[in-house]
C-alpha cells in the first residue's frame, strides 16, 4: 500500500491565500505561534477557515510604512481527530486569548501615542518659557533702568528744592536785617552760611541796639527764623553801641 505524501501549505494550491495588514503595535513582541494564531482570526472572516482548525504558514513582506507590518498568508484547514470533551473548550478559550492580546496591542499603542502627545506638550511648554524669560529679562532690566532714572531725578529735584529754599531764607533774612536796622543801627560784619548765621552791628546807643534787637527777633520769626541775642557793649560813653546775635532758619 503507497501512503499517500503529505503536502505542505505553502506548496499546496487549494490552501487560501492573502495578504494581510497589521498595526506594528498590535504585534510586537508576539512569539511566532501566537502572530500565526493573530493572522489566522485576520484571515478567518474571509478564508472561511475557523482560527482554532487553521494550518497557516506567512512570510513577511517589507513596506514602507513603520507603523504597519505586511505578510503573505497561507491557510488551509486542520484535519484534526473528533474533538474530545476538552477540545469542545479550545476554540473559545483561544478567541478569548486573542482578543486580550489585541486588546493588549491596543492600548500599548493608544497608551504610547499619548505619552508622544505628552512629550511634544512639555517640549513646546519649555520652548515658550524660554521665549517668555527672553521677554521678561530685558523688561525687567528695563524698569530697574527706569527705577534708578526716576529716582536720580527725584534726588535732583530736592537737591534743586533744597538749593532754592537756601536762596530764599538768605534773601529774606538779608531784608528783615535791613528792615531791623532801619536808620538806628547798621551791620558791621555777618558771617554764616545759607541758615546759620553771626551778625555784628552798631547802634547810635543801647537802647537802639535793644530796639533793633527786637526789631529783628520778630522779622525774622515771620520768616522762619529765630534769634539768639548775643552781648550789647557801649564802645565810648555816649558814643555807639555795639551788639551780636546769631540767626538760625528753623
Amino acid at each position: 500500500m503507497t501512503r499517500k505524501k503529505t503536502i505542505s501549505v505553502i506548496d499546496d494550491p487549494s490552501a487560501f491565500r492573502q495578504q494581510v495588514r497589521m498595526a506594528a503595535v498590535q504585534v510586537a513582541g508576539l512569539k511566532p505561534d501566537e502572530l500565526s494564531m493573530a493572522l489566522a482570526y485576520e484571515v478567518e472572516p474571509i478564508s472561511g477557515i475557523p482560527a482554532a482548525e487553521a494550518e497557516l504558514y506567512f512570510t513577511p513582506v517589507v513596506d514602507s510604512d513603520p507603523t504597519v507590518r505586511v505578510y503573505d498568508v497561507a491557510v488551509r484547514r486542520r484535519k484534526a481527530p473528533a474533538a474530545t470533551g476538552g477540545e469542545r473548550f479550545l476554540k473559545p478559550l483561544l478567541a478569548v486569548g486573542a482578543v486580550a492580546l489585541v486588546c493588549a496591542a491596543l492600548d500599548f499603542f493608544f497608551a504610547s501615542r499619548e505619552l508622544a502627545g505628552l512629550r511634544r506638550d512639555v517640549a513646546e511648554r519649555v520652548r515658550l518659557q524660554a521665549e517668555l524669560d527672553s521677554v521678561r529679562n530685558p523688561a525687567k532690566s528695563a524698569r530697574a533702568e527706569a527705577r534708578s532714572i526716576r529716582e536720580r531725578r527725584e534726588s535732583a529735584a530736592r537737591a534743586q528744592a533744597e538749593a532754592a529754599k537756601a536762596r530764599s531764607a538768605y534773601a529774606d533774612m538779608l531784608e528783615a536785617i535791613a528792615i531791623a536796622c532801619g536808620d538806628r543801627a547798621v551791620v558791621s560784619s555777618l558771617d554764616g552760611g545759607a541758615f546759620s548765621l553771626r551778625l555784628t552791628g552798631l547802634a547810635v546807643s543801647a537802647t537802639a541796639a535793644s530796639d533793633t534787637l527786637v526789631a529783628l527777633t520778630d522779622e525774622a520769626g515771620r520768616r522762619g527764623w529765630r534769634l539768639s541775642p548775643g552781648p550789647i557793649a557801649v564802645r565810648t560813653p555816649g558814643q555807639t553801641t555795639e551788639f551780636k546775635c546769631e540767626l538760625r532758619h528753623d
